[in-house]
């Protein structure tokens, strides 16, 4: 998940409340530790098809930054994922400076999903839409990118949306 333009956020939810974290230190850890070894590789294919290799290989050079990319996106949701459950916080003062936003149940007018499309060359992200009741604040958007955290979150914000005072929610 995401909120804004890189990638590592988490939503808690409780009973009365929703809160939202921001994870960039995990997401940028791993975006090095991908980054990295593609970019060595990158150069190092530059470096062969330009002088050593066959003539064609220069034409494969400005697909090669298209096809690591996208393999990067693949590894960075597959993998801090896993790993990062497995440090969740159990208290909110455990999150201390982390926390983004904090609404109770209360304080909010809407939620509002919409799917994740996958594609092969650009899958567009789905989002959840945090819509308060206060018109001054702004609606938090929050993206996933994946079909499985899209499946968990939806079951997560029905069971949300379903308790007292009930909690306008929306899919599309």
């Amino acid at each position: 998940m995401s909120r804004g333009r890189s990638a590592g956020y988490g939503l808690y939810f409780s009973k009365t409340r929703i809160i939202g974290v921001r994870k960039r230190r995990t997401s940028l850890v791993f975006g090095l530790a991908l980054g990295v070894p593609v970019l060595s590789l990158l150069l190092y294919l530059d470096f062969v098809l330009r002088f050593s290799g066959p003539l064609y290989g220069i034409f494969l050079l400005p697909f090669l930054p298209m096809i690591l990319d996208l393999g990067i996106r693949r590894l960075r949701r597959a993998v801090p994922e896993r790993i990062v459950r497995k440090n969740t916080p159990t208290t909110t003062s455990e999150l201390g400076s982390k926390i983004d936003f904090e609404l109770k149940r209360e304080e909010i007018a809407e939620l509002m999903m919409k799917q994740v499309v996958e594609g092969r060359l650009s899958p567009q992200p789905g989002y959840l839409r945090i819509t308060p009741k206060s018109h001054l604040e702004k609606p938090i958007e929050i993206r996933i990118h994946g079909i499985k955290q899209f499946q968990t979150l939806r079951e997560i914000v029905i069971e949300f949306a379903a308790r007292q005072p009930q909690v306008r929610a929306l899919e599309y």
